[in-house]
């Protein structure tokens, strides 16, 4: 009986522990990662997906700064539906622009179909390149004018579709 105890509650101290590990692709990619801000994202009441950013050291976000953005998904979406949805906020944001379709080209190489606990993660390497990663494995290198702020300002930015949520991911609220 002690020893069922033991264990029982060895688990949940370790359950903290476990919520705050950092992924071993962030943790290749970006030195000492430290998580600054997560959010979970929902559609009428219905979770989509969960957020999290990490910086260096757990430094405060800035564009000009390393850091990764991981979603790990609660439903499942076809890669053409998360394109879709990129370009639709891109536009919301910027308006029109000539090269959004270009974008949404080259996002047919990175995004994948996702299921529930799948993750992707976008890393930044400059101004105009973002390595995504989906469970843990490299599936491109997407290079585009001022990529890093134009496509991850869908979460990253004030002018995010929920800027509580951006603010909160961000580590600011």
């Amino acid at each position: 009986m002690f020893k069922k105890i033991a264990v029982l509650l060895g688990l949940v101290f370790a359950l903290p522990a476990a919520a705050n590990t950092v992924p071993e692709d962030i943790k290749r990619q970006l030195q000492a990662p430290e998580k600054i801000g997560e959010v979970n994202v929902r559609f009428l009441g219905i979770r989509m997906y969960d957020a999290a950013l990490f910086t260096k050291a757990g430094g405060a976000f800035r564009w000009s700064r390393p850091f990764a953005l991981e979603l790990t998904y609660a439903r499942s979406f076809s890669r053409d539906r998360l394109i879709k949805a990129s370009l639709s906020e891109l536009e919301r944001m910027e308006g029109d622009q000539s090269d959004h379709q270009v974008i949404g080209n080259k996002l047919e190489s990175c995004f994948r179909n996702v299921r529930s606990s799948d993750r992707f993660v976008a890393i930044p390497k400059g101004r105009n390149q973002v390595n995504f990663y989906f469970n843990g494995r490299q599936t491109c290198a997407l290079q585009h004018s001022a990529i890093r702020e134009r496509l991850l300002g869908l979460w990253l930015s004030d002018a995010a579709r929920d800027r509580r949520l951006s603010r909160l991911l961000r580590g600011l609220d």
